[in-house]
C-alpha cells in the first residue's frame, strides 16, 4: 500500500489546510515577503520539507529554529509565536529600502561592511546621528 504524502488532500488549497498559530504566521509572513518555501529553507540552513512541516499543524519548531526564521522574515520571535501584533520597525521601510536591505544582507560580510562604512561617512557629512549606537 502507498503512503500517503504529506500536505493538504486532494481538492484542498495549500491556503487553506489546518495550521497551528505558529504555522500560521509564518505561513502568512513568508507569503508577504514574496518568499517559496525553498527560499526561506536556504536563508536559515533548512529543508523546504521543514519549512511546510513547521507551517502545517504538525509541529513547530525549536525556539533556536524561530529565532532564524524571525530573522530571515525580519520579524520578531514574539510575532512569530502570536505573544505580539507588532512586527519590527523593519515593516516600516519602503519597498525600495526593503529591497535593497534584502540585497545587503545577501552580500558577503566583507562588502557588507564596506557599504556601512559609506552609509555612516554620508551620514556624518550630513549630521546625521545614530541614536542607540553601541
Amino acid at each position: 500500500m502507498k503512503k500517503k504524502k504529506p500536505g493538504p488532500t486532494k481538492g484542498t488549497k495549500f491556503s487553506q489546510v489546518q495550521r497551528t498559530p505558529v504555522g500560521e504566521r509564518l505561513f502568512n509572513t513568508r507569503r508577504a515577503r514574496g518568499l517559496s518555501q525553498e527560499e526561506l529553507g536556504k536563508r536559515v540552513n533548512i529543508s523546504k520539507r521543514m519549512i511546510a512541516h513547521y507551517e502545517s499543524a504538525e509541529g513547530d519548531p525549536t525556539i533556536e529554529t524561530l529565532k532564524k526564521l524571525a530573522e530571515a522574515l525580519s520579524v520578531t520571535v514574539s510575532y512569530l509565536t502570536g505573544e505580539s501584533t507588532q512586527k519590527t520597525i523593519k515593516d516600516e521601510l519602503s519597498p525600495k529600502a526593503r529591497r535593497h536591505l534584502e540585497k545587503f544582507q545577501k552580500l558577503p560580510p566583507k562588502d557588507q561592511k564596506t557599504v556601512m562604512r559609506m552609509v555612516d561617512g554620508l551620514a556624518a557629512e550630513n549630521g546625521v546621528n545614530d541614536e542607540d549606537e553601541e
